[in-house]
């Protein structure tokens, strides 16, 4: 069976984390080509006014590019934690937006992570989950140590669902 929408963290599973900091320059960028669905982010370092939301799209874009332009859409969530926004993971405002703007079977789609604030939103919306970590996670369908791992073993994996 094929599944319905491929949902992606950005930093940590699409690109490469920046512990304790954030992507704030292109050159920030590192990406591990070959994915493709749609990206749901926490950006708090908007809220925090490290940075516009002008260069957030620009960063945006330059991430699809790199991937070949296979994002179909970037969700993304400005607030900090203490905004108590409908949008910022683990609450489910970015997948519902995504399902208002495409048809989106969520019993059939998958998102990937490396939080458990990813996996969460997900398993409340029926949806399969594949975590990124060197750790485990009860939220997980599927653990992997890393995006070229799920690189390999998507194909498998989607079968399953």
């Amino acid at each position: 069976m094929m599944y319905d929408t491929l949902f992606l963290d950005r930093d940590g599973v699409l690109n490469r984390k920046i512990e304790n900091g954030y992507v704030l320059r292109p050159g920030d960028i590192e990406i591990l080509p070959g994915i493709a669905g749609f990206l749901v982010t926490n950006q708090r370092c908007l809220g925090r006014q490290m940075i516009k939301s002008a260069e957030i799209e620009a960063i945006n874009q330059l991430i699809n590019e790199k991937t070949g332009n296979f994002i179909d859409s970037f969700f993304v969530c400005p607030h900090l934690d203490e905004d108590n926004c409908s949008c910022r993971k683990p609450k489910k405002g970015l997948f519902l937006a995504a399902a208002r703007q495409y048809p989106v079977d969520f019993q059939r789609s998958w998102m990937v992570g490396d939080s458990e604030t990813d996996l969460i939103p997900a398993k409340e919306l029926m949806m399969s989950t594949v975590y990124i970590s060197a750790g485990e996670s009860a939220l997980a369908d599927i653990t992997l140590r890393s995006t070229a791992e799920l690189l390999s073993a998507f194909p498998a994996i989607i079968q399953t669902k």
